[in-house]
């Protein structure tokens, strides 16, 4: 039994604390782990995702050498079993450097493309210090597997590695497809590799077979805030592409949401036709809500939707179009799709199969 007054885990270099680390964060408690998170607060929404999962959440602001301090204070003074540690920049190094000083156990975690950032420059900065957190870490976790090959390029010790791919709750709520008032929702931050312009195109010709097609895409930070956007000049061509086909009856666009189950509750199928598809968060939650996903063939796709929860398809707009229209017009299919999604994230993808994968590698 885990010390009540003993912080088992310190989580360091998020931007933000949001809906994806607040399913940790229950599951941890649930659990009886005690976990505190300290963040930079990018959003401004940690606030309320900390509140929504009751979760032990400090915002941590100021200038690199003050919160360099502040961290240093922090982790001497909690004392955690273990230290999850995500790179998000250039203070990544220096909680690297703190919790080595500390002599604190390191669980580096990778999200993609950090490995990728010294362009095979072996004497880059971004190289040496993925080369010291490797060294020091306790563990090393990749969540998607297109990390472990560029791990394995790099040379860093494989003894550490373990692949943690990304998993979600299930939906407690669930409303049959018949009931479902959304033909179509893309969720997801508006990104050039994620072809939303193709989708647009898909729509554009589905609404000669289905007039009154509803359309959701949210994502589109730029709607809040264009300092929040990921890729601005994307999501402006995006906007002004469903205007120029003037598809605005039919799509409606929304800016970052904070309850997306809301939105995978009230939609029929969830489409994602991007280049990588595993194991995006936003699909897992539409499928862990019986919403039917409709994907590319994109990297790792096979690995979450097979012709028992959805469908896979190349990107061909005409295939696209028949696929869909043949969903909207038969909803006993839909339905039966709808339960095998939620089937397959509850056997495969769900938070129990997550805290089970991450306390074994903590113990081997």
């Amino acid at each position: 039994m885990v010390n009540k007054d003993k912080l088992n885990t310190l989580v360091l270099g998020l931007e933000h604390f949001i809906d994806k680390i607040g399913y940790q964060a229950s599951e941890y408690t649930k659990n009886k782990i005690s976990v505190k998170y300290l963040v930079s607060d990018k959003s401004n929404t940690s606030g309320f995702y900390a509140k929504k999962y009751s979760a032990d959440v400090e915002v941590v602001s100021g200038n690199k050498f003050v919160v360099s301090l502040l961290y240093l204070f922090k982790i001497a003074k909690l004392k955690p079993d273990f230290v999850e540690l995500y790179d998000t920049g250039n203070m990544f190094l220096v909680y690297l450097i703190i919790c080595f000083i500390l002599r604190r156990k390191v669980i580096v975690i990778y999200r993609g493309g950090e490995l990728q950032r010294h362009n095979c420059k072996k004497f880059s900065l971004n190289y040496v210090k993925h080369v010291f957190a490797t060294t020091i870490a306790f563990k090393v976790v990749a969540k998607e597997s297109n990390i472990i090959e560029e791990y394995k390029k790099n040379g860093f010790p494989l003894k550490k590695l373990r692949y943690l791919h990304n998993c979600v709750p299930m939906c407690l709520e669930y409303k049959p497809q018949e009931e479902r008032s959304v033909d179509l929702l893309f969720l997801n931050s508006i990104r050039k590799s994620r072809n939303v312009p193709f989708f647009i195109n898909v729509v554009e010709k589905l609404r000669e077979q289905c007039p009154d097609i509803k359309v959701f895409i949210a994502g589109f930070n730029s709607l809040d805030d264009k300092n929040l956007s990921f890729e601005l000049a994307e999501e402006e061509y995006i906007l002004n592409l469903i205007k120029n086909k003037d598809l605005q009856n039919s799509i409606k666009v929304f800016g970052f949401v904070k309850d997306p189950i809301k939105y995978h509750i009230e939609s029929k199928l969830f489409v994602f036709p991007a280049e990588v598809v595993f194991a995006n968060y936003s699909l897992l939650e539409s499928m862990a809500s019986g919403c039917v996903p409709i994907v590319s063939n994109g990297e790792g796709a096979e690995k979450i939707v097979t012709g028992e929860e959805g469908s896979i398809i190349e990107l061909d707009i005409d295939k696209w179009v028949d696929v869909i229209a043949n969903y909207l017009s038969n909803n006993e299919l839909l339905q039966q799709k709808s339960i095998q999604a939620r089937r397959k994230i509850e056997m495969e993808f769900s938070m129990g199969t997550w805290f089970k994968k991450m306390m074994e590698l903590r113990q081997d």
